[in-house]
């Protein structure tokens, strides 16, 4: 049981150093820190009232306390039975305060007045159930102990008194949860959806062994009745522990751990770099080898005929005759048909390295705008749908290669368009962008051939492609597979077969970051662009 405790402690240090990445990585840190204090109070609960060594995976026997719960051992009555209760509401403020600070879109009235009801619940908790106040109820029933009638009411209200103290603290757990799986209900981000289901499942767990541990039995952090009765927070007699529950912490911690864990390193939460899917990395990164090799002899081979034909314009140019000028057109065409062949090899060169990324903030707006205009030539002839937010959504990336990124799916998708068979609806192009949460996001519909079901889970592999291989390598979803992961985003794919196919990006934005995310993201650029010192003093 120690060890859970010291393992909650430690892992909520962990999150809590991702201050910077807003205030959900704070509250979850105290959610963690003030669960891992209600065990440690629980362990100094049983030798102290209750001398017993429960079988299971308890790793000490209770009977010879450890350092650290002789530390809590050393306190009184009153400071441990304080640190038992403060420890049990600051599980449930900071599970509420996490709740409000995940699920926080914009801010409403009604916000302020449920900020105020677990404020209230709070002091009313620490008032109500602060030993010296349940002395002083003590003292209260000492005096009624000669009228049987007084006292057994004195009595039962006691027990409401528990009663309503532990309905309240459901009701601000339900609340809570309720409000996390709230956000897997209203959301249309995929892995925002997982994020929340993960989520809220490790703080359903957490909650319901909350209340089984800390809450009801003889272990009660709500002693109302004991302490004013018999001034102990367990009875008159030795209480006998479940160790049931107790057995269980330990798989119940490994789940709503794991869960966390995969929202944190999977799903983008608390905005860590996510794992990606290591197969495909693989290839990746084995494909880029082959492309920079078979690119620097392409390269080396179209430089050999650029050169040559620029020797053969030079010996051209002192001759004269129609047959002469007929000539020079046709080097000039070659040598602009090299040029571009030439910058196309850069540009699937500069794609298939490792780039780096070079952050700021971007209007998705403005990006998608320039991406349209790059493929203005490409696009004519498809009917354009737009739908923008009113607001500004600020993504931090690299312009560049977000640029590129929507370039390639534009031509995508006028490709698909353009396989469609004649005398079918005219290609249509639907662009949205919104804003979910922490989450700004581009969907690009189109009304094409789409994808059968078989390929779908081919498409980011590099190579392949479903186009003539002669024009197409198969590269582009690979590179924006990679743009985007660089990026610590989403892209997801959705198609049907003759119906279309529909592209989403998801990157985390501005908007609902609070300052210090900020603050974090700019010193993080600013240390990655620069180690001088003068260039950290410059922040401003």
């Amino acid at each position: 049981m120690l060890f859970i405790a010291m393992f909650f402690l430690i892992f909520a240090l962990f999150i809590m150093v991702r201050v910077f990445r807003g205030y959900p990585a704070i509250w979850l840190g105290l959610i963690l820190f003030t669960f891992g204090c209600c065990i440690i109070g629980l362990a100094g609960l049983i030798p102290r009232f209750g001398n017993y060594d429960l079988n299971g995976l308890v790793a000490l026997p209770l009977d010879q306390p450890s350092w650290a719960w002789r530390i809590v051992g050393n306190l009184s009555l009153y400071d441990f039975m304080r640190f038992r209760l403060w420890s049990a509401i600051g599980f449930v403020t900071a599970l509420a305060g996490f709740a409000y600070s995940y699920s926080y879109q914009n801010w409403k009235v009604s916000d302020l007045s449920v900020i105020g009801v677990i404020l209230a619940i709070d002091i009313y908790l620490i008032r109500s159930y602060d030993p010296q106040y349940l002395f002083t109820l003590y003292i209260k029933g000492t005096t009624l102990l000669g009228n049987a009638a007084e006292h057994g009411r004195y009595e039962q209200q006691l027990y409401l008194k528990d009663d309503i103290a532990l309905g309240l603290i459901i009701i601000m757990l339900f609340w809570a949860v309720r409000r996390i799986f709230m956000v897997f209900t209203n959301s249309n981000i995929l892995q925002k959806r997982v994020q929340a289901l993960c989520v809220g499942i490790g703080s359903f767990l957490l909650a319901v062994f909350f209340i089984l541990l800390f809450c009801i039995g003889r272990s009660t952090v709500l002693n109302a009745y004991t302490m004013a009765t018999s001034l102990l927070p367990l009875g008159t007699k030795y209480p006998v522990f479940n160790s049931f529950y107790i057995v269980a912490v330990p798989l119940v911690t490994m789940i709503a751990v794991s869960m966390v864990l995969l929202a944190i390193f999977r799903y983008g939460f608390l905005g860590t770099s996510r794992i990606g899917t290591k197969k495909l990395e693989q290839q990746i990164n084995v494909a880029n080898q082959a492309v920079r090799l078979a690119l620097h002899s392409f390269k080396n081979r179209f430089l050999a005929v650029q050169m040559a034909m620029n020797m053969a314009t030079f010996q051209l140019e002192e001759l004269q005759g129609e047959k002469v000028e007929r000539a020079m057109t046709q080097i000039e065409s070659a040598l602009d048909v090299c040029g571009e062949a030439l910058a196309s090899l850069d540009k699937l060169h500069a794609q298939a390295k490792q780039f780096n990324v070079n952050p700021r903030w971007i209007n998705l707006q403005e990006l998608v705008e320039e991406a349209l205009h790059n493929c203005k030539l490409n696009l004519d002839g498809v009917i354009i749908t737009k739908r923008y937010p009113n607001q500004k959504i600020l993504v931090l990336g690299d312009r560049e290669h977000l640029a590129n990124v929507l370039e390639n799916l534009f031509n995508n998708a006028k490709d698909a368009m353009v396989d469609r068979r004649e005398n079918e609806n005219p290609p249509k192009l639907f662009i949205v962008i919104g804003l979910e949460y922490e989450w700004g996001y581009i969907r690009i519909i189109d009304n094409g051939i789409g994808i059968s079901r078989e390929n779908l889970h081919k498409v980011f592999r590099p190579f392949f492609t479903t186009k003539p291989s002669k024009s197409n390598w198969g590269l582009g979803l690979t590179y924006c597979h990679r743009v985007i992961k660089s990026h610590r985003g989403f892209i997801n794919l959705s198609s049907k077969l003759g119906t279309g196919t529909s592209v989403e990006i998801v990157l985390r934005c501005r908007e609902n970051i609070n300052v210090h995310s900020l603050i974090w993201n700019k010193l993080e650029y600013v240390i990655r662009k620069s180690r001088s010192v003068r260039s950290y003093h410059n922040l401003g």
